[in-house]
């Protein structure tokens, strides 16, 4: 009975390693998550001070399919708000790598006039451009982290 007893030990131990390890090993994988490009699909102006758009956003995911929502951020530009903008819930899939249609909303802030926006527009760069984004990520079990990310420097991240 003893033996009985201790090769159901064994057992149960290397099934409860094995869980453990391979449920880390995903986890690893979430650091290899890459977002690979980012462009403008298309837009359409909402009046003189907001604009709906869609960006297409590449997603190389090795890991498990998650959900990015409750996206909002702000532009700043030399320091100063220039815009808020929000975007909506983007469901990634699990190992693959494809490009996502992400709808988004800016708003320009009220410190900013439309000539601002004119004479920046025509530098053609983002330099001096750096956002804030609040974002947060979901599994298929419910389970999610909101995190935040302050200062990002556009004009590095469009290179």
């Amino acid at each position: 009975m003893k033996i009985f007893n201790r090769n159901i030990f064994i057992v149960l131990a290397i099934l409860i390693a094995s869980a453990v390890f391979s449920g880390c090993s995903g986890l690893r994988k979430v650091k290899d998550i890459k977002v690979t490009s980012c462009g403008l699909e298309s837009y359409s102006l909402k009046g003189l001070r907001s604009v709906d758009a869609v960006l297409a956003v590449g997603i190389d995911n090795p890991t498990f399919a998650f959900k990015v929502m409750d996206v909002s951020g702000t532009v700043k530009y030399m320091g100063e708000d220039f815009a808020t903008y929000t975007a909506d819930t983007i469901s990634v899939d699990k190992k693959c790598s494809k490009v996502y249609d992400l709808p988004c909303t800016a708003t320009l802030s009220d410190g900013v006039s439309l000539m601002k926006l004119v004479q920046i527009v025509k530098k053609g760069n983002l330099e001096g451009f750096t956002t804030d984004v609040t974002a947060t990520v979901k599994l298929k079990s419910g389970a999610g982290k909101t995190f935040r990310f302050k200062n990002i420097d556009l004009n590095e991240m469009a290179k």
